[in-house]
């Protein structure tokens, strides 16, 4: 790690979109440029209170939520019916320290009228290999591992 000293160039905010600030013993507030918050903590055991979700928890959400988006859209672009997406995920972690994920596992559950397996597909594919930029900057230090689910809603009448 580098040491520096920064010569002001324009303020903070502008520099650094995203600061965490200290609450007590291991809880954290997380705020972005737009004023959005987050508790971040750890669980008793670590010396927490489990007050909010652990900076690992929060990679795994954001790899999740980023495909996720991805996927919609690709969806909705391809005239695809999608009533309800949900992502699922899990990490494995390396024994020893640093406890990096060495996998993340992402289960899709989709819902829709007439989803095509092959629109799905190229819709996971294309957020994994293309625009997915969380997953992207994990993705050289762990393998992700995709399935997914469709299930099919019937028609309004």
């Amino acid at each position: 790690m580098q040491a520096t000293v920064e010569e002001g160039k324009g303020s903070a905010h502008e520099e650094y979109p995203v600061s965490i600030s200290w609450v007590q013993k291991m809880q954290f507030i997380g705020r972005d440029d737009k004023n959005h918050a987050i508790v971040i903590d750890t669980s008793p055991q670590s010396g927490g209170e489990s007050t909010g979700p652990t900076p690992g928890r929060l990679l795994l959400m954001a790899v999740a939520c980023c495909t996720a988006m991805d996927v919609v859209d690709i969806l909705i672009k391809s005239r695809q019916n999608l009533t309800g997406l949900k992502v699922l995920a899990r990490g494995v972690q390396n024994t020893e320290y640093p406890k990096y994920y060495k996998e993340i596992h992402l289960k899709y559950l989709l819902k829709g009228v007439g989803l095509e397996n092959s629109r799905v597909e190229r819709a996971i594919k294309l957020s994994e290999e293309k625009y997915c930029s969380v997953g992207a900057t994990v993705s050289g230090k762990a393998r992700i591992f995709i399935n997914y689910e469709i299930q099919e809603e019937e028609k309004e009448k």
